[in-house]
């Protein structure tokens, strides 16, 4: 959704700019990608941990990567995602 506003946003217009403007990054792990949908209402303390630690090691990799892009430019590439559409 963000990505097409983007895309239609009159950059010239205050609220078209902000739009335009914005740096958008995305924490990514592979890990959180395979579990299913019932892990959404798991609570046990191992689990939990586990997700903390994963986010933790997610956000030291992404920091690695892109500490330097922070408050500069975006890392995450909208027109990539509405290609083919």
């Amino acid at each position: 959704m963000i990505a097409l506003l983007r895309q239609v946003a009159d950059p010239g217009h205050s609220e078209g700019a902000l739009w335009a403007g914005m740096r958008m990054h995305r924490i990514a792990s592979e890990r959180m990608v395979e579990l299913g949908y019932s892990s959404k209402l798991n609570a046990e303390w191992a689990f939990l941990v586990m997700l903390r630690d994963e986010g933790r090691r997610a956000a030291g990799e992404f920091l690695e990567r892109h500490g330097d892009d922070l408050g500069r430019r975006p890392t995450l590439d909208f027109d990539h995602l509405l290609e083919g559409i």
